[in-house]
């Protein structure tokens, strides 16, 4: 189950990790990426929606939405739950700084929007707080209700194991 859901820190230096995973450990790499990758799709998403219709529209927002809170939980798998409230608040910083960097560049190449108006400099501002307070709402109720899901399923696991009432595992 440690291996899963880890509830102490790991000394990394110790055990040599997948690249994968040692991308995943790092915050800025992560967090980066999903906002570049994120602020590109939005931009795509925003511009294709007169041909695809609503249903493709809301379809492309849940898209990006379960990449936003999918790059989060592989980014904290690798911490006890007690190291998330700094990781995720690091990570939603990052992210939006990321996204805010490719909406200058949107913008500076015409293909930001404000809706369905391609976006001007005097929208960034407006922009920026609005994507700081849209993923922080997110990613923090997600956070919560991941949490909640990790520690339900630890006790689960814990009740389970032949071990039930050993306190060091």
């Amino acid at each position: 189950m440690a291996r899963f859901f880890p509830r102490d820190v790991i000394h990394w230096g110790e055990e040599r990790l997948h690249p994968l995973r040692a991308f995943a450990v790092r915050t800025l790499e992560p967090a980066g990426i999903t906002g570049l990758v994120l602020r590109g799709y939005r931009a795509v998403v925003l511009t294709t929606t007169s041909t695809v219709g609503w249903i493709g529209f809301v379809s492309g927002l849940t898209l990006g939405v379960v990449f936003l809170c999918a790059m989060l939980t592989w980014h904290l798998g690798n911490f006890p739950i007690k190291r998330w409230p700094l990781r995720a608040v690091a990570f939603i910083v990052i992210e939006v700084a990321a996204e805010l960097g490719m909406s200058s560049v949107l913008i500076v190449l015409h293909r930001e929007r404000v809706g369905s108006r391609v976006a001007t400099w005097a929208d960034w501002w407006p922009m920026a707080g609005q994507t700081l307070i849209e993923r922080g709402l997110v990613l923090t109720l997600f956070v919560l209700v991941l949490a909640a899901s990790v520690q339900l399923v630890r006790r689960l696991l814990d009740t389970r194991g032949p071990h039930h009432g050993h306190p060091h595992r």
